[in-house]
């Protein structure tokens, strides 16, 4: 009888892809017209399939009560996607990508985030302040952000942020997907 020692990659592939756990988050306000652009796309990809191990999940509520839970997932995620709108004096209209590094800002900010958030402000910046102040986020954090046109109020998204959800959308599941791609 011949004993194998090691791993196949096949198997070492499955376990990695059984192991990570991607967490999709919409951030911002319901019925607050462009406001709520990333709690619609979220509620898009959550009627789509996912692999087993990605969740997609309305964050519309404060950072510091997000972070909490995130903090208290087991197991923890080890990717995560939020999709938010955010004005940065950008091209308005357009979404933007990039990932979040691991720095924190001094204790006065993180300090001044924590006030803002306890008295219900919901906001991406200071969801991704807290989540690292408190150990809650993964290292690998991609943001999805819309630049509004403008503050708009209302049950619906604007004409021209409604064209943006299909492209929205397969950004967020590229993202996803690539997660699973075999590696090399």
């Amino acid at each position: 009888m011949r004993v194998r020692s090691g791993v196949s990659p096949n198997i070492r592939q499955r376990r990695h892809l059984m192991a990570e756990r991607v967490l999709i988050g919409g951030v911002g306000y319901r019925w607050f017209g462009d406001g709520s652009f990333g709690l619609v796309v979220s509620d898009e990809l959550a009627s789509l399939d996912w692999p087993p191990g990605v969740e997609v999940e309305d964050l519309g509520y404060g950072a510091l009560h997000v972070a909490l839970d995130l903090a208290d997932t087991h197991p923890p995620y080890g990717r995560v996607i939020f999709i938010a709108v955010t004005q940065r004096g950008r091209e308005p209209g357009r979404l933007y990508r990039f990932r979040c590094g691991p720095e924190l800002p001094d204790s006065e900010e993180v300090q001044a985030r924590m006030y803002e958030a306890s008295a219900g402000v919901i906001d991406l910046d200071h969801l991704l302040v807290i989540g690292r102040h408190f150990g809650a986020l993964p290292p690998d954090v991609v943001v999805i952000e819309l630049e509004p046109y403008s503050d708009t109020t209302g049950d619906q998204l604007s004409p021209p942020v409604q064209a943006l959800l299909p492209q929205a959308v397969t950004l967020v599941r590229r993202e996803v997907l690539a997660t699973y791609a075999p590696s090399a």
